[in-house]
């Protein structure tokens, strides 16, 4: 699951070797960051660096908190226009609109 919200961009999947558990891994470091502050996880989850992998930072959730999570983040929305929301002026920003520009491009002769 790839989810874009105003704490960020997180890759979600099953941990490989921890059934139940949620992987979660992001870009930047501060999305992260941002999610463990918002929701309350600094006392239960830290952030691993691993510097070779596609996504160099990562944290693991169980299941049921990460529903809680989606939930809140959910709850939260309290804008009229996403870009607007997370901008921040940050290369982030960048990232944000070229996946918004490259998925519009996609939907003229997507499914």
């Amino acid at each position: 699951m790839w989810l874009f919200c105003k704490s960020g961009f997180f890759s979600a999947v099953e941990h490989w070797g921890k059934p139940g558990v949620i992987h979660l891994r992001a870009r930047f470091r501060g999305d992260l960051e941002r999610l463990r502050a918002v929701h309350g996880l600094e006392m239960v989850t830290r952030i691993v660096e691993s510097p070779g992998c596609d996504y160099p930072f990562r944290m693991d959730l169980g299941k049921e908190l990460w529903q809680m999570v989606l939930a809140k983040e959910a709850m939260d929305i309290d804008y009229t226009n996403f870009k607007a929301a997370v901008h921040d002026g940050t290369a982030r920003d960048w990232a944000y609109f070229s996946a918004w520009a490259a998925l519009r491009r996609g939907q003229g002769g997507g499914r």
